[in-house]
């Protein structure tokens, strides 16, 4: 990869630039090709700053995910606030989930992050509060249909839960290239999960597939 020199900046614009960097090398290379001297180079800065402002190569990768989450679920919210009713809004996470929407590619980085996470402190925390942060937004769509009378689940944390592993493990196939398995097979697999775990109708089921944006 490239290098691209880094002109002083200021500290924030620095540390972003050296996340992107992050990102591409380790997308590149994975993390167990990945080395501070790569990420440096790649972002035209020394190893010293990039350890200054991460700590370790372990802190360079997490702080790189939190912030393709923070886009990601910017982009969700944008997107589920043009959709109508809990149904079709859940029918937009489960695209997200398979490589529709911002999150393109960035399985691969979950990959990374969750064998990391097996002895990596640091890689523990942020898999922890990603994962959080994913099942709590799938929770809000859960609530709301069940306020709304859409949905039905006797213990929608546990239901929430297995949807997040399931998709995990969707995830895991698409990651690796499993023959037979696309985006849109992603897609359709959880859905029909996610309707029989949610006791969603038929025709509420179809509604949903086909999505539903507000009017302008």
């Amino acid at each position: 990869m490239a290098a691209v020199a880094l002109a002083p900046k200021a500290p924030q614009e620095r540390r972003e630039r050296i996340l992107r960097a992050t990102i591409a090398v380790v997308r590149e290379r994975g993390f167990a090709g990945t080395r501070v001297t790569d990420i440096a180079l790649a972002a035209g800065t020394s190893q010293g700053l990039v350890l200054y402002h991460f700590g370790s190569l372990a802190g360079a990768l997490a702080a790189s995910l939190t912030l393709l989450e923070d886009e990601f679920y910017e982009e969700l919210e944008r997107n589920l606030s043009e959709v109508v009713g809990p149904v079709p809004r859940l029918w937009h996470i489960a695209e997200l989930g398979a490589g529709y929407g911002p999150a393109v590619g960035d399985w691969r980085l979950w990959l990374e992050l969750w064998v990391r996470a097996i002895r990596d402190e640091d890689a523990r925390t942020a898999r922890e509060s990603l994962d959080s942060r994913w099942r709590g937004a799938l929770r809000q769509v859960v609530d709301e249909g069940l306020a709304a009378g859409v949905f039905a689940a006797s213990d929608p944390k546990a239901s929430v839960l297995r949807l997040a592993a399931l998709m995990d493990g969707l995830a895991i196939q698409l990651a690796l290239a499993e023959p037979g398995m696309t985006a849109g097979k992603f897609t359709e697999l959880w859905w029909q999960s996610a309707v029989l775990e949610l006791g969603i109708s038929p025709v509420n089921a179809v509604t949903g597939s086909n999505g539903d944006r507000k009017k302008d």
